[in-house]
């Protein structure tokens, strides 16, 4: 039994990262830093900026659609014919940050 094509699904992972929301936005929106634990990038935190992830085995095309610095970041992932996207949000706790993505 195969899924209609126009289904959501939905993944959520939340953890308690102990740096403030800073440094994790830092992180999040520096392609530098984005390349250290994602993929090479022409990450800029602009909504409607286009940019690609790339790696060996191919490239991700995306757009930023939020930007709401040390809050929120939201951009749609494209690759192998799969649409998604991903939001980033950063709450700051007593001993850091919940982030939520």
């Amino acid at each position: 039994m195969s899924k209609p094509a126009t289904e959501t699904l939905s993944v959520i992972v939340e953890r308690e990262v102990p740096f403030p929301p800073e440094k994790i936005w830092r992180a999040l929106t520096q392609p530098h830093l984005m390349e250290q634990w994602l993929m090479k990038n022409d990450f800029k935190p602009v909504v409607d900026h286009h940019f690609n992830l790339r790696a060996e085995w191919g490239v991700v095309d995306c757009q930023v659609l939020a930007v709401e610095p040390n809050k929120t970041l939201s951009y749609t992932w494209a690759a192998y014919g799969l649409e998604s996207v991903v939001t980033w949000t950063l709450t700051p706790t007593s001993t850091g940050t919940h982030l939520r993505m």
